[in-house]
């Protein structure tokens, strides 16, 4: 089963509280393939951007990261239930559209809301011609489009609450852990470990973005 590209808020309109949501979820527990890309990768985890607030307006990083609790911002939860989604926060068109501080805006919502702990919080971000396929174990690996550039998969995960994620002000949100695949790494989602890519950590203060690698996207594979 795929789901296609473009609008995530059409998705969960036609999906919430739907028979065919429940003919879906029973598909994917009956151990049926499921995947999708751009809107149809958003729908995948626990925690889905619906982008039904905002409308035809495209949520950018920086109105995010000025204030986590914009009213673009909006959530549905525990839409689709994949083996390996517990948790997790998608996102796409990601390096290319500079999504990176819309990204973790999305996390620490996750957690500021009360959906996850501060330790808790994963997130998959998925650039542009590049996929990652996950196996029923939960081994993963990256492929990609030849002749791509910027191929890559971001995961995320949190290791503290924000330190300030509220309405109408910037955010401030330290330590999280991102690890960087590109094509051929791999990736464990059970415990949550990769081989081939590249680690490092982003921080948050007062909207702007410090990179460990001093590059908000990390830079090349090591």
């Amino acid at each position: 089963m795929f789901f296609a590209g473009g609008n995530q808020a059409d998705y969960v309109d036609f999906l919430e509280g739907s028979p065919a949501l429940t003919a879906l979820n029973n598909r994917i527990n009956q151990g049926i393939p499921f995947g999708g890309t751009s809107a149809g990768t958003m729908i995948q985890g626990d925690h889905v951007y619906d982008s039904i607030s905002a409308g035809s307006t495209t949520l950018d990083s920086k109105t995010a990261l000025n204030n986590p609790y914009s009213s673009l911002i909006s959530f549905t939860d525990y839409l689709i239930q994949t083996p390996h989604n517990n948790n997790i926060q998608t996102d796409t068109h990601f390096e290319q559209r500079d999504r990176m501080g819309r990204f973790l805006t999305f996390l620490a919502r996750n957690i500021q809301d009360g959906e996850e702990t501060g330790t808790s919080a994963k997130g998959i971000a998925v650039n542009e011609q590049s996929a990652l396929l996950v196996e029923k174990d939960g081994s993963a690996k990256v492929v990609t489009q030849p002749g791509s550039t910027n191929a890559a998969v971001y995961l995320a995960k949190t290791n503290k609450a924000p330190a300030t994620c509220i309405s109408g002000q910037p955010l401030t949100f330290n330590n999280v852990s991102i690890y960087k695949l590109f094509n051929g790494s791999t990736f464990n989602l059970y415990t949550w470990t990769g081989s081939g890519g590249l680690a490092y950590t982003l921080n948050v203060n007062g909207g702007v973005i410090t990179s460990s690698t001093g590059k908000v996207y990390g830079g090349n594979q090591p």
